[in-house]
């Protein structure tokens, strides 16, 4: 017969504070270039596909700005996890 854990405590949900500050930070950058609403999210998408949506030009700059801080937070996280090292914020909130 199969045992059931429960888990005992309080369930928090942490919020990912370092992702949440890379999707600010490139939702920033984008409104930052001007035009309207449709423009400003064409270039936010452009960030993860590489392509300009209104020339079909492809741009490796927006793929770096994109995707260059997930994998840095994916290579930073991975060393600090074989160090040992994990940074503590308030309860609730978490540094993924």
């Amino acid at each position: 017969m199969a045992r059931r854990h429960r888990r005992r405590g309080r369930h928090r949900t942490s919020i990912p504070v370092l992702s949440l500050a890379i999707v600010a930070g490139q939702a920033l950058l984008a409104n930052n270039g001007g035009g309207s609403i449709g423009e400003k999210v064409s270039r936010f998408a452009s960030y993860y596909v590489g392509l300009d949506a209104g020339s079909g030009v492809f741009d490796p700059h927006a793929l770096v700005i994109g995707w260059g801080p997930w994998l840095a937070k994916g290579f930073i996280g991975k060393v600090a996890r074989s160090v040992g090292a994990r940074p503590r914020l308030l309860p609730g909130l978490s540094l993924s």
